[in-house]
């Protein structure tokens, strides 16, 4: 059968990778040569997670031999094909460890502004967290919080016109409503750190342990706040009532009908439930969409709403609706069929407490800084066309270099000719070693005590290889096909190890020598135009996984 990705599953799986970053950030650890499970993580591996920046070398030119300094070119789009992986681990310059609290549970930025119209927070609803047709997801974030839309209706008349100006989202405590005129209830569920360095234009994190006080719970606690329609049925007629029998947190059991200060009005139309509004019968007219059905207190003794019937709707444990239709007393009619309700109920600690698991928080938000050229020149002042989330990688060498969490990751090479003989280069140009057959892309080199190294990477492309060039005084390395260097031959007599190798050496059970697989897997990765890097700028890398 068919699986069906709910929010729920897909919630989840935002968190474990979440958790799973930060498990591996936090526990400290440089990772062992056989990337082996730590003692305290029998069940798992203590996955290593970085955030990669690669490929100097240019993108090919897009049909009509559109380069990629047009304003037109268009970047190639991941495929998610196993060699395209290769490459991006094999384009790396750098990567940088992503520390426990750079990663959260983000959800998209729906920004509260006058003249929408917002969903009601339904439960039951597939698409409340979605805009469809004029109507707005049933969140906004607006100043430094989020918040939740509980109800949208004005007394009989069903969605409200556009938002005014009077109807922002705000509270006068801490999670608690915003009562409009207009229709419009808001109930804070998130405060946001401005200064949270996870908020992009277009994303927000939420967090995911926050402080909430007792009486801050019970403002929302078990609190019913909207009726939702899965199936409106048919043939219902104006004699159909709903009975809602209610469990609250103490087993305590409510019947609810319409001889009680709250009931549940159908609104009905061509035989067809629309919607359901709750009411306050002793106070008509007074209902979800009322300032007077929402306009209760905080009663300071007990910490929850009171009012205009608040207090039966909140502490909510369990609902069920009966829908009786005995029909408008023609004869041989049978009354109305099929319609199914849900009730939207906050969780028993309330929304504030929850607020990961309520909102569409199914987005993953990474950030890693690149200062400069980070410690030991660990992160080159090249272009970039690259950025990548790999895990479960180990590092290849310690080459006397002090930072642990960042690792230089390009190939290179001694030379023996002198610097003074190096000819002028740009990454990404190609160059050869006739004798070896190998071809690579320059990306770097740099000149220390009057030696001269080359860095240089390959990947799939067809005019390179991934034939390393040989040690030897007597192999040229140059820009012609021949290996003869432009301006003076150049020989190599030694070939240096990152500190991340893309593909490692290791023991294996046989006592022969394996190659290994890449070292570590590509979770994410983005393409994009050449950026420019500086020794004296600091990138700002944050990456946004949809789950």
């Amino acid at each position: 059968m068919a699986a069906i990705i709910t929010d729920h599953f897909r919630r989840n799986q935002a968190r474990l990778l979440v958790n799973d970053i930060k498990a591996s950030a936090d526990s400290k650890f440089d990772s062992p040569a056989d990337n082996s499970n730590e003692t305290n993580w029998p069940y798992r591996g203590n996955n290593r997670y970085a955030v990669g920046l690669g490929k100097s070398d240019s993108w090919p030119d897009n049909a009509g031999s559109v380069g990629e300094d047009a304003t037109n070119f268009v970047v190639p789009a991941p495929t998610g094909i196993r060699q395209e992986d290769e490459d991006v681990i094999n384009n790396l310059f750098t990567l940088k460890d992503v520390a426990g609290g750079s990663v959260k549970q983000m959800i998209a930025k729906n920004t509260w502004t006058s003249g929408r119209k917002y969903k009601v927070y339904d439960s039951a609803d597939p698409d409340a967290f979605y805009a469809t047709g004029d109507l707005y997801p049933c969140y906004a974030t607006h100043g430094n919080s989020v918040y939740l839309c509980l109800s949208n209706t004005a007394v009989n008349n069903g969605f409200t016109s556009v938002v005014g100006s009077g109807t922002a989202p705000s509270v006068d405590s801490d999670y608690g409503f915003k009562i409009s005129t207009h229709g419009y209830v808001w109930c804070e569920v998130a405060k946001l750190d401005a200064n949270d360095s996870l908020i992009t234009n277009q994303f927000v994190p939420i967090p995911d342990s926050p402080t909430i006080t007792a009486a801050q719970r019970k403002r929302t606690a078990g609190l019913l706040s909207h009726v939702g329609v899965v199936s409106g049925g048919s043939g219902y007629s104006s004699n159909t009532t709903i009975t809602a029998t209610i469990v609250d947190h103490d087993g305590d059991v409510r019947t609810l009908n319409s001889t009680n200060p709250i009931s549940f009005t159908p609104i009905i139309s061509g035989g067809v439930i629309q919607r359901v509004d709750i009411r306050d019968p002793q106070n008509s007219p007074a209902d979800t969409g009322s300032y007077e059905f929402w306009n209760g207190v905080i009663n300071s003794d007990a910490d929850q709403m009171v009012g205009s019937g608040l207090a039966i709707l909140d502490r909510i444990k369990s609902i069920n609706f009966h829908i009786s239709d005995p029909g408008s007393g023609g004869s041989g009619e049978t009354g109305g069929t099929g319609a199914q309700l849900s009730g939207t109920i906050a969780p028993s600690t309330g929304y504030a407490k929850n607020a990961i698991d309520v909102l569409p928080t199914w987005f993953v938000g990474i950030n890693v800084d690149f200062e400069g050229l980070e410690t030991d020149n660990d992160a080159l002042a090249l272009k970039f066309r690259q950025v990548s989330l790999l895990k479960n990688f180990v590092r290849t060498t310690e080459s006397g270099d002090t930072s642990l969490n960042t690792l230089d990751a390009l190939k290179s090479i001694t030379l023996h000719t002198p610097a003074s003989s190096f000819p002028t280069l740009t990454a990404g140009q190609i160059l050869y070693q006739q004798t070896s057959g190998a071809k690579f892309y320059y990306d770097h080199h740099k000149v220390v005590s009057g030696t001269t190294t080359l860095f240089y990477h390959q990947n799939s492309d067809g005019e390179i290889n991934q034939i390393d060039p040989v040690a030897n005084n007597s192999y040229g390395i140059g820009t012609a096909l021949n290996g003869n260097q432009v301006s003076a031959g150049v020989a190599a007599p030694g070939v240096i190890v990152p500190e991340y190798q893309s593909r490692v050496v290791s023991g294996t059970t046989d006592g022969t020598t394996d190659h290994g697989e890449f070292n570590g897997e590509v979770i994410f990765h983005e393409n994009r135009k050449a950026f420019t890097r500086s020794t004296t700028q600091t990138e700002e890398v944050k990456l946004i996984i949809q789950l």
